[in-house]
Formats: C-alpha cells, structure tokens, sequence
C-alpha cells in the first residue's frame, strides 16, 4: 500500500525526492549550481512548471537557493541552518548566549571495540575514528565527549576542519551528510577519575552521563559518549504540542 502511494504521488515529489538524494549522494555537492533547467527537464521528462516546483520545495527545505543571473544553489540544509533546531554543542552554546569553545584532546585511528563496532553496524576488525574533546562553557569546562566514527565512511575528515567549523558542519560540507536522526539519552552517573579532573569535578560528584546515537538514512554514524559539569552546562528541555 505503501508503495503504491508513492507510485501515485505527483511527479513534483518524485523529483524533489530524487534531487535530494542525489545532493546528499555528493552528485551535486554544496556551493555548486544544478544543471540548467532544460538539462533536468529532459533528465525527468517534465516540463519547466513541474521542475521549479520541486525546486521550490527543496529550497523551502534550505537544500537549495535561487541565485538572480546564475541559476540554483546548492545550499546548507535547514537542520545546519537554523539555530532553533540545535543539535551540536556550538547551535546550543549559541542559541543560549554563552560564549564557548572546544579544545580537541585527541583524534586518532584505531580498532572499534565490540561496543563502539555493535553501535556502529561495523565489524569487530574495521577501523574508527576517536574524536575526544573538552568543551567550556564562559571559559569554565563543562561537557567531555568521546565521539566514534566509522573510519570507513570518514578515512578522510580532518581533524582541523573539525577544530575549526565543528563536527557536523565538518560532515555536511566534506561527505555530503546533511540528513540525521539522533537520539541522546541521559543518565546520572559518577565519573571516572580523569574525567573528573578535567571537569573539575570533586571526588565522587555525580555528573549526567549523555550517549548519542545518530543516524542518517537509518545507518548509524556517529556514538558518543559525553559527561557533563552541570554547574556550567546548562541542560534545557522544550516541549511543544499542537
């Protein structure tokens, strides 16, 4: 039924749907223009009305933007672009008003353990990036994270472009990765002793422990382990409904 539903959908949809994924594929990479129309046109065989609206709901998605003259942009999506919707840990600091940044403590390649390689979809043998990073929040430490990537899927990510623009800006721009699902859950927890000295926590305080699993097209990509100093985290939760 499923099937059939999409089968029946406007030819509008089933192109948007297949831009999409061609520019997440990396086929038509960020800050590059689309073909011109006549080249999509005959590609799809629609006429130009079905095409710019298609068009139109990608740009409304933040996928794509208008350029007067040049023609049409592939952009940052919404996820990256706006600010309500935070995901890493700078749209968060940002969205707060704190000032914040990041020292990276350590990036290196090395075999999965049978966790990181069971969370990740991978197997025992293959490779993974460790990225582990101390934040600070106005200057105090607040948040340890421990971040594992498939080596695979990343061989090439750079550590200074991380530094630089952050993780997720780091994977949209260099591996096309601009669709996610993530899921964090929270947990209390006492620390082990060294990451209690680089949060400056006492002996035996009690910290939230945050696992992050995120996804993309249902593959996982990213696990990540955080400790937090909830004396200069802040932890807010929204709710919305109707």
């Amino acid at each position: 039924m499923h099937n059939e539903l999409e089968q029946a959908a406007p030819l509008y949809l089933h192109i948007a749907k297949d831009l999409r994924e061609r520019i997440e594929a990396g086929e038509f990479p960020l800050d590059t223009l689309l073909p011109p129309e006549p080249v999509l046109c005959q590609q799809y065989q629609c006429g130009r009305v079905t095409l710019r609206t298609a068009v139109e709901m990608l740009a409304q998605r933040g996928f794509l933007t208008k350029k007067q003259g040049r023609g049409t942009l592939v952009t940052t999506p919404a996820w990256l672009a706006d600010n309500t919707l935070p995901v890493g840990f700078s749209e968060k600091m940002t969205q707060a008003g704190l000032a914040h940044h990041t020292q990276v403590i350590r990036f290196e390649h090395c075999l999965a353990t049978p966790e990181q390689a069971q969370k990740l979809g991978i197997n025992a043998t293959q490779r993974v990036i460790i990225l582990e990073r101390l934040r600070f929040v106005e200057q105090h430490p607040a948040l340890y994270e421990i971040t594992v990537l498939p080596a695979e899927r990343f061989a090439t990510l750079n550590r200074q472009h991380v530094e630089q623009h952050g993780l997720y800006h780091t994977l949209a721009h260099d591996f096309n990765l601009l669709s996610m699902q993530a899921q964090d859950d929270y947990r209390p927890c006492i620390v082990p002793a060294p990451v209690a000295a680089l949060l400056q926590l006492e002996h035996q305080q009690p910290c939230i422990e945050i696992v992050r699993l995120a996804t993309s097209h249902g593959l996982p990509f990213e696990f990540t382990v955080s400790y937090t100093n909830t004396e200069h985290y802040p932890l807010r939760f929204r709710y919305l409904r109707g």
